[in-house]
């Protein structure tokens, strides 16, 4: 079966790229999305009959927008879990002042945050909810919880500056550290 690949872009690209945006929330992120499904479906038309393309479409839009978030969400694991990287000991009573200091700070910080916005942070970064959890608790939707958690990371890190400073005579801070090798 030999497709129109033009035709059904014309047809069908408005309300795919409509549908990814609802998935991915970014417009260069799902158009590059809607691009990749049209060249797997003009790949995959050569090598077998497809006898229904629009659905073929979506499924492998909505495959690809998951696969997406799901590299994104491992993209900031790995970037927390350098924001939590042990770093090497000191003597027990100036590392715990130091993790004292630390901890402090980071609470302070997170005290600045609105009421939602705070409540949903520490329930997800501190407590290791998930998105839906969080959402199930505080009665608000994923969407909104994550609106709420990127708003907390940007707070933090525009304290960054402000927690470096105060603590550069103490390295072991692991915030301090994150802090500098961000900059």
């Amino acid at each position: 079966m030999n497709l129109d690949i033009s035709a059904l872009y014309r047809q069908h690209c408005k309300e795919l790229l409509h549908h990814l945006l609802r998935i991915v929330k970014c417009q260069e992120t799902a158009e590059d999305l809607v691009q990749e499904s049209y060249l797997i479906l003009a790949r995959t038309a050569n090598a077998t009959a497809i006898e229904n393309p629009r659905s073929f479409l979506y499924r492998t839009a909505s495959n690809l927008a998951l696969d997406h978030l799901r590299h994104n969400k491992i993209v900031e694991r790995h970037q927390e879990a350098a924001l939590l990287a042990e770093e090497p000991q000191q003597s027990g009573a100036e590392s715990e002042i130091a993790s004292q200091q630390c901890r402090t700070l980071l609470y302070q910080t997170i005290a600045e945050l609105p009421p939602r916005c705070r409540d949903a942070f520490i329930l997800h970064k501190i407590r290791g909810l998930s998105y839906r959890e969080v959402a199930g608790v505080l009665d608000i939707s994923e969407s909104a919880v994550e609106k709420h958690i990127v708003k907390g990371l940007v707070h933090c890190r525009k304290q960054r500056a402000q927690l470096a400073i105060a603590f550069l005579p103490t390295p072991s801070c692991r915030q301090t550290n994150y802090f500098k090798a961000a900059s």
